[in-house]
């Protein structure tokens, strides 16, 4: 008798438990700490370092040297510009301080990327991150070659130093043009946006040449 009193009040506990109507079954049981959780917020943070190679929204390794190559061309027109108020500039000279510049701003470049990194990633930086962004940024160097070579045919009397101001400044207006133009975009993008882009960045090199060319004006 009092098994049979039990046992009903048994079942009935657990057809409560497990009533779908309960507010109680619908609390979700893991704890939101846990990184499995699926509503867990933490787990909608993005964990991949925006310094791994495979994070898509790292620039490809192909725009990034471009990217450097832009900032030599333009570093490289100003020093060229900045040698026009020399009224007798030596072509050797001349090459000297274009690939010297070049050189340098290569390495305040990289210093100022490493000062970042460590700053705001908290990061102990070692040799070999030193190395690895020496080599990144080595096309800031490359893009100064091209008036390093004009103004050393230029010593070798291949030309004239007015001949090769023009060379070197139409290499750089030139290198500027066909790095717009890899870089624009597809035809996923709207076709006037692409020129305009290509168009922009020409006009600063072209600022810089009518820089220079107002300079022998005065």
């Amino acid at each position: 008798m009092n098994d049979r009193s039990v046992q009903p009040s048994s079942e009935h506990g657990m057809r409560e438990h497990s009533d779908p109507a309960d507010p109680g079954d619908l609390v979700d049981p893991v704890d939101p700490g846990d990184p499995a959780d699926p509503a867990d917020p933490g787990d909608l943070v993005d964990p991949v370092d925006p310094g791994d190679p495979g994070n898509p929204r790292k620039p490809a390794k192909g725009v990034n040297w471009l990217a450097h190559y832009v900032y030599g061309t333009i570093a490289t027109l100003v020093a060229i510009a900045g040698l026009t108020f020399d009224t007798n500039p030596g072509a050797l000279t001349t090459a000297s301080v274009v690939i010297v510049g070049a050189l340098a701003i290569w390495m305040a470049h990289t210093l100022s990327v490493l000062v970042s990194k460590r700053s705001h990633n908290h990061l102990e930086l070692s040799a070999a991150d030193v190395m690895a962004e020496l080599r990144d940024s080595w096309a800031i160097v490359t893009a100064s070659l091209p008036a390093t070579a004009v103004f050393i045919l230029a010593g070798m009397h291949v030309w004239s130093m007015h001949t090769a101001f023009v060379l070197a400044d139409m290499v750089g207006v030139l290198a500027l043009a066909i790095v717009g133009i890899g870089t624009a975009g597809g035809s996923e993008r709207p076709l006037s946006r692409r020129i305009a882009y290509v168009v922009a960045i020409v006009l600063v090199g072209v600022a810089i040449v009518l820089l220079e060319a107002s300079v022998h004006l005065l």
